[in-house]
């Protein structure tokens, strides 16, 4: 009898000793922008609120892991998840808590939109949130997409993206080197046209891809604590005056299915005089989405062209 209950013990304990085993590897810690998460290893159902990450996971072939996404205004490249098969996560600056809840996802995506529900969402899951730092944006990038392979388990995968993303980098800083236009990068809402010289879209195109700067970045900087940055409006008169070769635009409006830039709105004689050229850039791309695999691809090929 003794016997027995000692052969039931060691078998209830290297039960547990597995069991044990399991959940610490079911978990890993990654470090995003120099801040070490924990998050669950491998996970099955993921709520994506980020469309960066998004299009990193479809580039990384884990798609299929996405259960829910933010649905009324997906970017047009990312139009494979907008489907009855994928829940729809509500406004991406008001997700639907209730219907995240009711998926039982094993990790929460988000970007800096959602930030403000963080706590009520990690009740629901562990949440990574995947903002771009703007600072540091290609590196910001690259960690990221390290990040999902290894909780993936696509690491492989995620280096190939890497290695070619430093390619095409290094080709297109080549290519805005030898140019001799420089750009200004602009936002379109409302009927108006703003500069945005400190935004994450010019830390792109001018400190990650080097196009040069049509006006310095401290025209429109903070000079006071608690101080907001005055707007500088880009008109023809400012046209006149700057002399860009290139304006990079960025349609807000258009984004977010709300009245689009009217193709007219700087006059063509100004533009030809102060040889300035306008390119729009895709709006939903730049507005919505960014810092993830496809994205950034897509955001480099879009600068360079501009440039040639």
């Amino acid at each position: 009898m003794n016997r027995n209950k000692k052969l039931l013990l060691s078998t209830l304990a290297a039960v547990i000793l597995g069991l044990t085993g399991c959940q610490s590897t079911s978990k890993m810690n990654v470090v995003v922008d120099n801040n070490s998460i924990e998050v669950p290893k491998s996970p099955k159902k993921v709520v994506v609120m980020n469309y960066g990450a998004l299009d990193t996971l479809d580039a990384l072939g884990k798609g299929s892991i996405v259960t829910a996404v933010p649905q009324s205004v997906i970017p047009s490249y990312l139009q494979k998840y907008n489907n009855n098969g994928i829940a729809d996560t509500g406004n991406m600056k008001e997700p639907n808590i209730d219907a995240i809840k009711n998926l039982k996802p094993d990790l929460i995506i988000i970007d800096g939109r959602q930030a403000s529900k963080d706590a009520q969402l990690r009740q629901i899951a562990p949440v990574l949130n995947l903002s771009v730092n703007a600072k540091n944006y290609y590196d910001s990038t690259r960690n990221h997409i390290y990040a999902l392979a290894s909780i993936t388990g696509t690491e492989s995968k995620g280096k190939a993206i890497i290695e070619s993303l430093d390619v095409k980098l290094q080709q297109a800083q080549a290519i805005s080197h030898n140019s001799h236009k420089k750009a200004i990068v602009a936002i379109h809402n409302d009927g108006k046209v703003i500069l945005i010289n400190n935004s994450s879209s010019a830390a792109l195109i001018h400190d990650v891809l080097n196009v040069k700067r049509a006006v310095p970045v401290e025209s429109n900087k903070i000079t006071q604590i608690g101080e907001k940055p005055k707007p500088v409006s880009i008109d023809n008169n400012y046209i006149k005056s700057v002399k860009p070769d290139i304006i990079y635009v960025v349609d807000r409006s258009k984004a977010i299915g709300n009245t689009a830039m009217k193709e007219n709105f700087f006059d063509s004689k100004v533009l030809k005089n102060s040889k300035t050229q306008v390119v729009y850039l895709t709006p939903d791309l730049w507005y919505l989405s960014g810092g993830g695999a496809e994205s950034l691809e897509r955001q480099i090929d879009e600068v360079i062209n501009g440039l040639k």
